[in-house]
Parts: C-alpha cells; structure tokens; sequence
C-alpha cells in the first residue's frame, strides 16, 4: 500500500464516521429502534479504532488527528465539570427538584462528536 492509498483509507475511516456520528444524532432524535441506535454507534466506533491503529507516517494525518483529540479532551472537560454544574443551576434558578436530567454519557458522545468536528474543521481549512 503506497502512501497516498493510507492516507485515502484514513480520511474515508474518518468521513464513515462523521457520517455514521449524523446518523446517531438522527436515530436518537426521531427515537428510531434499538437497534438501528446500536448499529449507528457501531459504525461511529469502529472508524475510531481502525483511525487509531493506523500509524501516523506524515504530519497531515498527525495535525487532523491532533485537532480532533484536542477538541474531544475540551468537550469531556466540559461534559464531566461544567455540565453538571450549570445543570444545578439551571435547576435552582427554576426550583426544579429534579434531579441529574442530562446522563453520563454525554460526555462521551460530545467527544466523539468533537472529535470529529475538530478533524474535519481542520481538514477543511486545509491545515493553515
């Protein structure tokens, strides 16, 4: 496999699974079948993973994924400490006893979200 063929393979992985990412966002808001949920998730992961086990052999691939990654640890910083925060005080300016109304997982659905946001931004603006 030459060089140009990788990088091809990479950025096909990494557009699949932006698209499959839509795809979820689409499925749990029309509140689709489990089981085209689980499919969807499926098909955001697994691009992640064969993006992660390909190896960075230019500085391309290396500033796209760089971009991605350093938007995902924002959006997990964001997730696990100001979300619950401005959670409690949305609930207490309304008087809202209702307790934790936004899961866990969140976070870690926005990270992949932003990973994926901040690859294509990057790919996009054409690494300036």
């Amino acid at each position: 496999m030459t060089r140009e063929d990788r990088t091809r393979t990479y950025l096909i992985m990494a557009h699949l699974g932006a698209a499959a990412t839509a795809g979820v966002c689409v499925s749990f808001g029309l509140d689709l079948p489990d089981f085209v949920k689980g499919l969807g998730i499926g098909l955001m992961v697994v691009p992640l993973a064969v993006m992660l086990l390909r190896r960075f052999r230019d500085e391309y691939i290396e500033t796209l994924w760089q971009s991605g990654t350093s938007l995902a640890f924002a959006a997990v910083v964001f997730g696990f400490l100001l979300l619950p925060f401005l959670e409690g005080f949305y609930d207490g300016f309304t008087g809202s006893p209702s307790g934790q109304d936004i899961p866990a997982e969140v976070a870690g659905f926005g990270a992949i979200i932003a990973f994926y946001v901040g690859f294509h931004y990057r790919w996009l603006r054409g690494l300036r």
